[in-house]
């Protein structure tokens, strides 16, 4: 798969985060990072797709606990999004799609959805399902196929399952690391990459 992104600039360290979390931190982010970006190729939406992966970068970033929270999307856009904007940029992000980003991250923690019809539903979807998918890390019964936006999404679920469990319990560098485990774990799974 190819993806045109510097994955050497999207180095997350703690002090990123407001909130040190094991839950909502850099393993997190860093597999919802990969599953924006193979959602965005298996629907044939790469732009949205790396919209996605940079909204996804930031996501977590403003949470000020583990719990509930529908407005730590919104703190990210306000606290976190201007710290990254020039790295996103040098990485292919539009002045046009900057919008799309914010939208996606604020809306990202709110229950409700977007109109499909919206111009950053696509985007939205894509960061909404990719945190979902990882929800497997709070337990087999916690993550709801029937939330899902996208079809693929259903089929990722024992993709999400693998990917976790390869990297929870290791120690992780760097996102290329993850993405590495991500790839390779994916050509176990050859439906996924035919039947998109």
């Amino acid at each position: 798969m190819n993806v045109d992104i510097e994955f050497s600039q999207f180095e997350l360290k703690k002090c990123h985060f407001d909130h040190d979390s094991i839950l909502h931190g850099i393993k997190h982010t860093y597999r919802v990072m990969a599953h924006t970006l193979i959602l965005g190729h298996l629907i044939h939406a790469r732009s949205e797709g790396n919209i996605a992966f940079f909204a996804a970068f930031i996501h977590d970033m403003a949470r000020r606990h583990d719990g509930l929270c529908t407005a730590h999307g919104q703190w990210a856009v306000e606290s976190k999004l201007d710290d990254f904007t020039k790295v996103f940029y040098a990485n292919g992000l539009h002045e046009r799609d900057i919008n799309t980003l914010k939208i996606a991250v604020e809306n990202h923690s709110q229950p409700g959805e977007l109109p499909s019809l919206h111009p950053s539903y696509t985007t939205t979807a894509l960061l909404k399902d990719a945190d979902a998918l990882d929800r497997i890390r709070l337990g087999s019964d916690n993550l709801d196929p029937k939330y899902l936006r996208f079809r693929i999404s259903r089929k990722l679920i024992p993709y999400a399952t693998d990917l976790f469990y390869a990297t929870n319990y290791i120690n992780i560098r760097d996102f290329n690391q993850i993405w590495y485990i991500a790839t390779l774990i994916l050509e176990n799974y050859p439906r996924l990459k035919t039947n998109s």
